[in-house]
């Protein structure tokens, strides 16, 4: 049974009205990785994936052509022939051989496609090379869209049987230990795969590398995760793109500055400090200006003085009196006795 999702769906439904309505344009499917879907008379006759290596660079990698030949049929494409199509008419390649890869890479654009994320489908019948011109004689002037969505089902559903799952685009390839494969006997395809794992590259990039399919390569990575030979790791995250429509958070205010202590003052004789500025009522009157006089009892703070302060009444503590009561009184005799030496004492 195909997989099915809803990029599935969305992409059907799209593919089924341009069929319906025999539409001629192409159909620019948004998404990540996206692609673009060219359009004759309702059938696809080419599907362009950024997820995905085209007919070029499946021949320039593959040594089947080089790069200035591949430029060539660019030019003549100008003319309204796909650049394949060209290369073929000119005898490069057999019109057998140019069909079949040409189906392979429509057929690997429509996984990449269905693998990654879909977004919205938007048909514009005016896109620059909306209209190509007829292919060479024998190959076949289309293909039914349902057709590619059921070929692409399968290869979902085939990949996601697997022992080890692995994304086409998200997931990165590195060679496990040490190189002991490189004495053993292996596969064209996994040799190669090996020689590109680096721990930055994804299948997808392995298959633009090597001029092979995506899904080809994502098989194999998968199958060499469970045999050991490579590990997947997660791509890095890409940091969050703010909204420039949400509003904006006042910065926190920066965070106290620690107490620091006052400098001592430098060893040495202490400046002389200056002088204090004398009161006005204390200082020099002048000549022409006289001190404030004051009346007896209106001196500056004599009220707050008499009335907060109050005042000793001689006597009223009661010790006196004890003191005067214990000490003998002096009479009229102690006038009269000498001072210094007494009688007794001799000379």
């Amino acid at each position: 049974m195909p997989a099915r999702n809803a990029a599935h769906g969305l992409l059907g439904r799209a593919l089924s009205r341009c069929r319906d309505e025999r539409a001629t344009g192409v159909l620019h499917v948004q998404g990540s990785p996206g692609g673009a879907f060219h359009l004759l008379d309702g059938a696809v006759v080419a599907v362009e994936s950024p997820g995905a290596p085209g007919v070029g660079t499946l021949l320039v990698r593959s040594g089947r052509i080089d790069a200035d030949e591949w430029n060539a049929a660019h030019d003549a494409a100008a003319t309204g022939l796909l650049p394949g199509a060209a290369i073929a008419a000119g005898g490069r390649l057999g019109t057998a051989e140019f069909q079949v890869l040409h189906m392979m890479a429509v057929q690997d654009a429509v996984f990449a496609v269905l693998a990654g994320r879909l977004d919205n489908c938007a048909f514009d019948p005016d896109a620059p090379g909306a209209r190509p011109a007829a292919l060479p004689q024998g190959l076949a002037p289309g293909v039914e869209p349902e057709e590619l969505l059921v070929e692409a089902g399968r290869r979902l559903a085939a990949l996601a049987s697997l022992p080890r799952r692995v994304s086409p685009d998200r997931d990165r390839v590195t060679a496990v230990g040490p190189p002991a494969w490189a004495d053993e006997p292996l596969a064209p395809v996994r040799r190669a795969i090996l020689g590109c794992a680096n721990g930055r590259r994804s299948p997808r990039d392995i298959a633009f590398l090597i001029g092979r399919g995506v899904y080809t390569i994502t098989v194999e990575v998968a199958r060499m995760c469970a045999e050991g030979l490579v590990e997947t790791v997660p791509a890095p995250q890409s940091p969050p793109v703010a909204d420039p429509a949400a509003p904006v958070a006042d910065p926190a205010p920066p965070p106290p500055e620690p107490f620091a202590p006052a400098p001592a003052e430098p060893a040495g004789p202490a400046a002389p400090r200056p002088p204090l500025a004398p009161r006005e009522d204390l200082a020099d009157p002048g000549p022409d200006r006289h001190p404030p006089e004051w009346e007896p009892g209106e001196a500056p703070g004599a009220a707050q003085a008499a009335e907060g302060l109050p005042r000793r009444e001689p006597g009223a503590s009661g010790i006196r009196e004890a003191l005067d009561a214990g000490r003998p009184q002096p009479g009229w005799k102690g006038f009269l006795r000498p001072r210094g030496r007494s009688r007794t004492d001799s000379p």
